[in-house]
């Protein structure tokens, strides 16, 4: 393991381990003892939801998300291109943020929960602004590393 590792990555590592116990528990449980862990699928399904978010933040930290190689364009427009990507990432990180806060808002003032579990939905639901707030410092953390090295 890299020496290091932001926290959503150790949170990413955790979650994704806890995954693969967990399906292989319910492969066990259906084919040997033939009955079967309803909360398992669910669970996964949240961990899920949690270690994608989450990771988001990790890969752009580390530069890692999809884009398109121009590198016949000139630095300058390369400059301004890179600048307008980050100002869309904060922006799109802002958006989803209000509007996870507003889903997580009206799980609470709904009481919905999990349907195997019986959890509440908000926990669920906080991925989107406790993720899209983690993008935000990791990107503002971007942006103060590269005026260093300017």
């Amino acid at each position: 393991m890299k020496k290091n590792m932001l926290i959503e990555e150790w949170v990413v590592a955790v979650l994704l381990s806890i995954m693969v116990l967990m399906v292989a528990a319910q492969v066990l449980s259906r084919y040997v003892f033939h009955t079967s862990l309803s909360y398992t699928e669910e669970l996964v399904r949240y961990f899920f939801v949690w270690a994608t978010f989450l990771g988001i933040a990790a890969a752009a930290y580390h530069n890692r998300h999809l884009s398109i190689a121009a590198h016949f364009m000139p630095d300058s427009f390369m400059k301004w291109a890179r600048l307008a990507a980050g100002i869309c990432a904060l922006l799109f990180a802002a958006v989803i943020c209000i509007y996870g806060l507003r889903v997580v808002l009206l799980q609470i003032k709904t009481h919905q929960t999990t349907a195997a579990l019986g959890m509440p939905m908000w926990v669920v639901g906080l991925a989107l602004p406790v993720s899209s707030i983690v993008l935000v410092v990791r990107l503002v953390l971007i942006v103060l590393r590269k005026r260093r090295v300017e």
